[in-house]
């Protein structure tokens, strides 16, 4: 993982840990055999030409392959090839490290503490008193804030067992 490219691991990790099974061996298969008409990749994975039409398409829209017309061909006339993104992909796949990494739960997404019911009650009983004071309820979202406030206040005090 140590080879140097404009893209960072962590966009590669993300790319890769989006792709299907059938897509990293599509990928790998590119990058191994060199590009190919859409029937030879499916004739290379032991598909049905139907069954990669997806996920060249997928592969496509993350740009990990580029689709280019040949003109005159007798099989179909499209030629798949790997993109720069994709040949780094490609090797990054058949990196041990990378792929135990990318078995790897997203920790970003985890990183964030699952918000304090009490923090959102608080947030909620102020949207109420905003929205009781814009309907003219002065009394109500008076109440509203109060209860708020109440809340807030049990917040910043240290847990009481009674």
């Amino acid at each position: 993982m140590a080879m140097k490219t404009v893209y960072e691991i962590g966009t590669m990790l993300e790319i890769a840990r989006g792709l299907l099974p059938l897509e990293q061996e599509i990928t790998l298969s590119l990058h191994d055999r060199g590009p190919a008409a859409p029937l030879e990749i499916a004739v290379r994975v032991l598909k049905f030409p139907d069954e990669v039409a997806k996920p060249i398409a997928d592969l496509r829209e993350k740009r990990v392959v580029e689709v280019s017309e040949m003109p005159g061909a007798s099989y179909g006339k499209s030629f798949v090839a790997l993109t720069p993104q994709g040949e780094h992909l490609a090797n990054l796949l058949r990196d041990d490290a990378f792929v135990k990494e990318m078995a790897q739960p997203d920790v970003a997404s985890d990183s964030q503490p699952a918000p304090d019911p009490r923090q959102q009650e608080v947030e909620l009983l102020q949207k109420l008193g905003d929205l009781a004071e814009r309907n003219g309820d002065l009394a109500k979202a008076s109440t509203y804030y109060e209860q708020a406030l109440e809340t807030t206040r049990k917040l910043q005090t240290p847990d009481d067992p009674s």
